[in-house]
């Protein structure tokens, strides 16, 4: 409180400048013994929510909403997580309740984040193979270094990006970008990229163990997989659980400010306040120390380096190229397809095995001397050249003609933005925003048109 003081900007003179004046007034006298009667240092002036129209929120319009509604409707933390992440500093808001929406869904995001964790570890891998006891794998166990994968170590650096970026965010009072850093390190990098490569840790060596209790499995596999496999992937599988538990206990205590109720929730139920003193975090996660960056000693210990980071970016590129390979054949997300990699540097199983899950694969093979055929679509990238076959996966004559007729209309409407782009009169007299926006218009086109093109080149060999 007499550091900080959090108002509008519409009472600057009333209020604050007011508040100044009678503290040097009433308490800056020598008898007071202050050093300074100053009674606050920084003065942080909110966001005025305004309705679409940029209006005050008046009883007389009628353009308030009620926050009780609101909070019935999506939730406490909801109606505060979308109302931080659209409230940049020293700006108003025009009220949306899209915003409250999307707080809500990424509340559900999270919930299910931490379901997925529960899911996976909570009853074990057992029993898979008769003779073997059930197991639970314990929470926030430790984590062993030497049996960290690439995408292990990834997450772990973007989790240090993204305390460090917090902690410059909160001295800057930058909470929207709090927010947003938040928002990018969970949704996308955790679960769009991690949480998804991780099953091939946590859920595809489950099946492939399963497949013991089938009657075609033959004594000789189940030696080997009983023996051998069982125990190295209940290892692996323990030390990406640890993992997963040292990022969410993390990730929560980062979200505390913003989504009070829910984390205290999940960080109760997760299990993360067990063996934690009261004062500590063992009572309520407010009192749970607030997340330090990595430290070089950390990084050191757990082989975390530059080179990882950029290897598995290299490899999510390569994922997305590919994706982008079958929304360009209009081969439908569901269906499993073969894809070959031509690789520019070695690629380990578990990246062979991480890219055929996040493509979706029927298979990827790795060939180093492949020469692709026709009717071959291809991509580079960082980490190689990336082919997909299509023989026999599409009516080559019948999308070549959707193309052709895609690319006719795309033509048509680019051809329409350039005219009136030309037009010097436009261009003269228009606002700045609408002349922007049939810039980039046309550039949307040109790409369109490119990609077509691209596919059309594609098909004809």
């Amino acid at each position: 409180p007499t550091t900080d003081l959090v108002t509008g900007p519409d009472i600057i003179f009333f209020w604050v400048a007011r508040m100044i004046m009678a503290g040097y007034e009433f308490m800056g006298e020598p008898r007071f013994g202050l050093p300074d009667a100053m009674p606050f240092r920084n003065v942080y002036f909110t966001g005025i929510i305004r309705d679409k129209q940029g209006r005050k929120m008046s009883k007389s319009l009628g353009n308030s909403p009620d926050p009780l509604d609101l909070i019935g409707k999506y939730g406490a933390d909801a109606l505060r997580f979308g109302t931080m992440r659209s409230a940049p500093l020293g700006q108003d808001i025009l009220f949306d309740e899209q915003n409250v929406e999307l707080g809500r869904n990424f509340c559900n995001k999270l919930w299910n984040a931490c379901r997925f964790r529960q899911m996976v570890g909570g009853t074990g891998v057992s029993p898979l193979v008769s003779g073997v006891s059930p197991e639970t794998f314990e929470v926030q166990g430790e984590i062993d270094p030497k049996l960290l994968t690439s995408d292990d170590k990834w997450i772990l650096l973007k989790l240090d990006q993204a305390i460090r970026e917090m902690n410059t965010a909160f001295a800057e009072y930058k909470f929207s970008d709090a927010t947003a850093t938040l928002y990018r390190f969970f949704w996308s990098e955790y679960c769009d990229w991690y949480v998804e490569a991780s099953k091939a840790v946590l859920v595809k060596p489950v099946t492939q163990l399963n497949k013991l209790n089938e009657p075609s499995a033959t004594s000789r596999d189940t030696t080997h997989l009983t023996n051998h496999s069982f125990n190295d992937l209940t290892k692996q599988r323990a030390n990406t659980l640890a993992v997963i538990d040292f990022v969410l206990s993390h990730t929560l205590r980062l979200f505390h400010p913003f989504l009070p109720f829910i984390t205290e929730e999940l960080w109760h139920g997760m299990g993360y306040a067990e063996d934690m003193p009261d004062n500590q975090g063992g009572k309520t996660i407010m009192f749970a120390p607030w997340p330090k960056p990595l430290d070089d000693d950390f990084k050191s210990h757990y082989g975390l380096a530059g080179q990882d980071e950029k290897h598995v970016e290299a490899r999510n590129e390569l994922v997305t190229q590919g994706r982008n390979l079958r929304r360009t054949a209009n081969i439908a997300a569901n269906k499993k397809i073969k894809f070959i990699v031509k690789p520019s540097r070695e690629l380990a199983p578990h990246d062979v095995e991480v890219l055929k899950l996040l493509l979706n694969a029927e298979a990827v093979e790795v060939s180093a001397n492949y020469q692709p055929g026709k009717n071959t679509m291809t991509v580079r990238a960082e980490l190689g050249d990336l082919y997909l076959p299509l023989e026999g996966l599409i009516d080559k004559e019948a999308e070549t003609a959707r193309l052709k007729k895609e690319l006719e209309k795309i033509e048509a409407e680019a051809a329409k933005v350039e005219q009136k782009l030309a037009n010097p009169k436009f261009t003269q007299y228009a606002p700045p925003q609408v002349l922007a926006e049939h810039q980039q218009r046309l550039a949307d086109w040109q790409a369109k048109r490119e990609h077509v093109k691209s596919a059309l080149a594609a098909l004809q060999g």
